[in-house]
């Protein structure tokens, strides 16, 4: 049977099958729930029908469908102020206005679509109300003087390369219901200095803060308790922390399970790390090129992967290939993983010789006329 709906996303009016769970919406060609367009237009009718309807006059300058901002085409103004009575802010609306300097989002708007504001490189504040629940991936994408800004906590989903190349940013709070930092999202934001991780999110996705090279600090909310153990970061992604130069240490929390591939190469000041016992894996190159680690600490019995391929991991896949200063590890299953720490094993190598042990890993040899290594299966050669 089919009844009125409203598409969540784009604010379009639409019949639905309420015997269907999903569907895709005609307007926006994306997929909804079936029940929560229903929900959403019964809302609608609910509040029309207790409040009059306003009627909005729009400047010629913006383009209006349905309460949806198609595109703004004031090409010579800085300031713009979005008239109320937008609900959604549509896919590339603003992209490339370069005039703009300040944005003022009105109460009422919930979704900022794909590609809004991208490339708007004049950009320097943007004003986001409570209410707003979607920023859509590239949103902000290439906003390189914006330096500020505020998301409201009716925030839930930010979605991939939001903030991409916006290099003069140096402050950004994420909201509370966050549950996953998608890909790329902070990419070469090169001022960030600070970012505090909430305790919802699970995620960090692969290059999520990648070449943020003046990131400094990095802070958890790390609330992994018996009464509630889903929350806290389970997941650190491939290239998540890339080159973040400037990352003089990183408090992991009891919660981290896996850390990506590269995820925290070329953190080049990072001294000393501590992994926790909760983390079961730790891919490939994890912290390759941190030239200034000294110390690390394994708290349990991590498990250290090599990569096969040398293609995608390159001659050596070392977990701390190229750190050169990495002279004291804390590891029970080091013996087995001695390839994971090039400049330890190195340093050990006199040690080694000097107690008949394999100078390449400190295993102990077996056989009599011809002495092979019991762990890495190496010829004695001295």
């Amino acid at each position: 049977m089919y009844v009125q709906g409203k598409c969540y996303k784009c604010g379009g009016i639409l019949a639905v099958d309420n015997a269907e769970d999903a569907s895709v919406c005609p307007f926006c060609n994306k997929p909804f729930i079936v029940e929560k367009a229903i929900s959403c237009f019964n809302e609608t009718v609910s509040q029309e029908t207790s409040v009059k309807q306003t009627s909005y006059n729009y400047d010629s300058d913006f383009i209006v469908e349905r309460s949806v901002l198609v595109r703004y085409n004031g090409f010579t103004k800085k300031d713009v102020r979005i008239p109320e009575g937008i609900t959604v802010i549509g896919e590339t609306a603003f992209q490339g206005m370069n005039n703009i300097e300040s944005v003022y989002i009105p109460e009422g708007v919930e979704i900022i679509s794909e590609g809004a504001f991208s490339g708007c490189k004049n950009l320097k504040t943007v004003h986001i109300p409570d209410g707003v629940e979607t920023i859509d991936r590239d949103s902000f994408n290439g906003c390189i003087c914006l330096s500020s800004l505020t998301i409201p906590d009716s925030v839930r989903n930010i979605e991939a390369g939001s903030f991409t190349g916006c290099t003069s940013l140096e402050s950004i709070n994420i909201p509370s219901e966050i549950e996953m930092l998608p890909w790329r999202i902070f990419e070469g934001c090169t001022s960030l200095k600070y970012i505090a991780i909430p305790k919802k999110v699970k995620t960090i996705e692969d290059y999520a803060f990648a070449e943020c090279s003046s990131l400094e600090d990095v802070s958890f909310e790390n609330v992994h308790t018996a009464e509630d153990k889903s929350l806290g970061i389970f997941r650190i992604g491939m290239n998540a922390f890339r080159n973040c130069s400037a990352l003089m240490n990183i408090n992991l929390p009891e919660t981290v399970k896996y850390i990506g591939n590269q995820a925290f190469r070329g953190c080049s000041r990072l001294k000393k790390l501590v992994i926790p016992k909760s983390v079961k894996a730790v891919y490939p190159l994890a912290f390759a090129d941190c030239t200034g680690l000294e110390q690390v600490t394994f708290a349990g019995d991590t498990e250290l992967y090599r990569g096969s391929n040398p293609y995608k991991y390159e001659k050596n896949s070392a977990t701390f290939y190229n750190c050169p200063k990495l002279l004291s590890v804390s590891y029970s299953k080091q013996l087995k993983n001695y390839w994971a720490f090039p400049a330890y094993i190195r340093s050990q190598e006199q040690f080694y010789i000097e107690s008949g042990r394999c100078r390449h890993c400190g295993g102990e040899f077996k056989g009599i006329i011809e002495r092979v290594c019991s762990n890495c299966k190496a010829h004695k050669d001295y």
